[in-house]
């Protein structure tokens, strides 16, 4: 799960209440869509959820820093609402790791191993028929010995030491169940803030160290930073980068303070 990754993101999903009018709809974003949007990035860690990105890159970076600033709010009151904890459980739920079942007791799987064995060596007998007679020697030899393992297998203390294993290994998918389950719950806990808090301490981590002075070159028809160091920085860095000084000043102070709010 990954919330707010970028400031490009947090102004995409600026609220209506924004200075200069209804910012969704200069922007070309339905609530329905800018919903969704946060729905995916909160709950389903998909960091970009392709919203338009045009309309923002012309605004005045003064209006930017306006939009991070109402996006924010918005998402805080989306997050803190019906909807979005009925979204949020439900990806939750879908997440959950499921127990493993077993339609047969160990005794019924051992006795199923064997009468499937059985049933295969009966079928191959019943081929030897239509092989080569030159194929057939060999084939009969492959099956007494098999015959001659199976043998082996059950014996009092074979049949025990098999059964053994299956309970063995029915007891270690519990276990491992059991780790998944725990696993689970520290990525999905009952309550999200903690997860929302975890993913808002690392947008202000990711963009801490952003230099909205780098350098840009053009490579390949693409515009690319002078720098090999900002070029390898993760594309959320980038993003913050694009959004700019003002915007993304912005929605770190927004961020702070949410953080802030849900005890840091």
């Amino acid at each position: 799960m990954r919330v707010l990754r970028h400031g490009v993101l947090i102004c995409l999903l600026a609220a209506p209440a924004a200075a200069g009018g209804d910012v969704l709809s200069q922007l070309g974003i339905t609530l329905d869509a800018a919903k969704e949007a946060i729905g995916s990035v909160i709950t389903a860690g998909i960091y970009n959820p392709g919203l338009p990105a045009q309309a923002f890159k012309l605004m005045p970076a003064a209006a930017r820093a306006q939009a991070a600033t109402a996006g924010v709010a918005w998402l805080k009151t989306y997050a803190a609402s019906p909807e979005f904890t009925r979204q949020y459980r439900q990806v939750r739920e879908t997440h959950k790791p499921d127990a493993p079942t077993y339609d047969l007791t160990p005794e019924q799987e051992l006795q199923k191993a064997d009468d499937d064995q059985k049933l295969q060596f009966e079928e191959s007998k019943q081929a030897l028929a239509a092989l080569p007679a030159e194929q057939r020697k060999a084939v009969e030899e492959a099956l007494k010995a098999a015959a001659d393992v199976a043998a082996k297998q059950n014996t009092p203390d074979a049949r025990k030491t098999r059964l053994a294993a299956i309970v063995a290994d029915r007891a270690e998918r519990a276990k491992e169940h059991e780790a998944a389950v725990a696993r689970w719950k520290q990525q999905y806990p009952d309550d999200p803030k903690p997860v929302i808090a975890r993913r808002l301490r690392e947008f202000l981590q990711l963009s801490a160290d952003v230099d909205f002075n780098a350098k840009l070159k053009t490579q390949n028809g693409v515009s690319v930073f002078e720098d090999p160091a900002y070029q390898a920085k993760p594309s959320q860095w980038k993003m913050c980068f694009r959004a700019g000084r003002e915007a993304t000043t912005a929605a770190r102070a927004a961020v702070q303070q949410w953080l802030t709010e849900l005890g840091g």
